[in-house]
């Protein structure tokens, strides 16, 4: 029996002293932790009588997620919203921090939203602990881009699709599904019976894949209307060209964001009807001050020039933003002198990646500024790995080495870069500010500054 006891008290101490070994054992108390969590959020949601929506994808989730919540919250309904950036009630924010995962749906819930439930889904909280809510009425699929690949396991976009996919399984009986059919992997995907499929096009003659060719498609038609087909009868149901969050046609990715709204309006009518006037009042406001949309395309001016808050992440998003950018440049809706471009990079991706980020920024800018990520952001890389890898492609993409700064994470974007400057036409285009400061107290900080109004003419 000493024997046993000796042995048994060896393995206790060789396991307290392994760190690796006690980070497990923290890490699966803590996953435990999450699953109770996401098991009492279903539970607690039954009760919850109101229709959902559930939103997810690569990009495009959180606009939509706060432009559904806007156009209801108008239409005088109380509505509770989860997202990135926080848990809100009708627009005001109720708790600040990323709220995507499994955490979100019942905090939106108790806050006060009573009647719906809007949800951003993101894919982490999907492949750890499932979701916090038992099931939805409208499911909407933004995309499926590279923005995420190496995180979690997932390494291809199909494993990413199927991944997001599993929302489809939590769709009512009766419910919609709405997908992008621009993006060729949602484009070719079935619903399950019993679920209605709506589609969504910028493109003029749209391809559905496998998708059933019957199906209602909303498309916008660049004209500034947006053309519901059902059964080869077009119909015009809105004209949105004005709308603020096209910036005047130089973001007309959010065309998709207009349209997911639009679509899952008609979906919820016979639960939650909104009058056709009070859709466009939302459709027509929402976007006209950064505060509606942080960090989402918010142009801040002052005397010290413009400065362009983005929300790249990813490839895609880089050259999006690029593009817009570079319609800047050519047909300026103001004066527009020098473009810097304020960049950086996360750990999690390829050194490949990295630099075809700094390629793109480096095509459409006069100047770069390398910004060090956040220690969170880097992941495996060391400090300065990822700046050096930025500012190497930047000097091959044609950048001149005077004209390539790099700064600590310690840096201040306001202090360091747009107050002491008075160049009124010096044009300042953050790429990526998630993984810089806190990007709605950037926006804050900005608005302070001067003009907020995301003018565009």
């Amino acid at each position: 029996m000493d024997v046993v006891g000796a042995a048994l008290s060896r393995r206790l101490r060789s396991f307290f002293r392994s760190r690796r070994k006690l980070q497990k054992l923290q890490d699966s108390f803590h996953n435990l932790g999450w699953y109770a969590l996401t098991a009492w959020s279903r539970w607690k949601l039954k009760g919850f009588q109101g229709p959902v929506i559930a939103i997810t994808g690569t990009k495009g989730k959180t606009t939509t997620t706060r432009l559904i919540s806007r156009i209801y919250s108008d239409a005088g309904y109380r509505v509770g919203m989860a997202c990135s950036g926080g848990v809100y009630v009708n627009g005001i924010c109720v708790l600040s921090g990323s709220f995507s995962g499994v955490d979100g749906p019942l905090r939106a819930y108790r806050a006060g939203g009573r009647d719906l439930l809007v949800l951003e889904t993101a894919h982490g909280s999907i492949q750890r602990y499932g979701f916090g809510f038992p099931d939805c009425n409208v499911a909407i699929f933004t995309n499926i881009t590279d923005g995420h690949l190496g995180e979690l396991g997932i390494e291809t976009l199909e494993e990413m699709l199927a991944l997001k996919w599993r929302l489809a399984s939590r769709v009512r009986s009766g419910g919609t599904i709405i997908l992008n059919a621009d993006d060729p992997l949602l484009s070719s995907l079935r619903p399950p019976r019993c679920v209605e499929a709506v589609h969504l096009s910028l493109a003029r003659s749209p391809a559905h894949g496998g998708a059933d060719l019957g199906a209602p498609l909303y498309r916008y038609d660049y004209h500034g209307a947006v053309v519901k087909e059902c059964g080869g009868c077009p119909s015009i149901v809105a004209e949105i060209s004005d709308a603020p969050l096209l910036c005047k046609g130089f973001a007309p990715y959010n065309a998709y964001n207009l349209l997911a709204a639009i679509a899952s309006v008609e979906a919820m009518r016979p639960f939650l009807p909104v009058s056709q006037e009070s859709l466009l009042k939302s459709l027509m406001s929402f976007g006209s001050v950064p505060d509606d949309n942080p960090g989402h395309f918010n142009l801040f001016e002052g005397a010290w020039g413009r400065v362009l808050l983005l929300a790249g992440s990813n490839r895609d998003s880089y050259q999006r933003d690029a593009q817009a950018l570079a319609r800047i440049r050519v047909c300026p809706p103001f004066p527009v002198g020098r473009i810097i471009g304020v960049i950086t990079g996360i750990g999690m991706q390829s050194t490949s990646y990295i630099r075809e980020l700094a390629g793109i920024a480096a095509s459409v800018c006069d100047e770069i500024i390398i910004r060090e990520p956040l220690p969170r952001y880097r992941h495996v890389r060391a400090p300065g790995e990822i700046s050096s890898i930025l500012k190497s492609a930047a000097l091959e993409s044609g950048i001149p080495y005077h004209a390539i700064h790099v700064w600590s994470e310690t840096s201040d974007l306001i202090r360091d870069l747009v107050l002491p400057n008075r160049e009124a036409n010096r044009f300042v285009a953050v790429f990526s500010a998630f993984a810089q400061e806190p990007i709605i107290d950037l926006c804050r900080r900005l608005g302070d500054l001067g003009s907020s109004s995301n003018r565009w003419s």
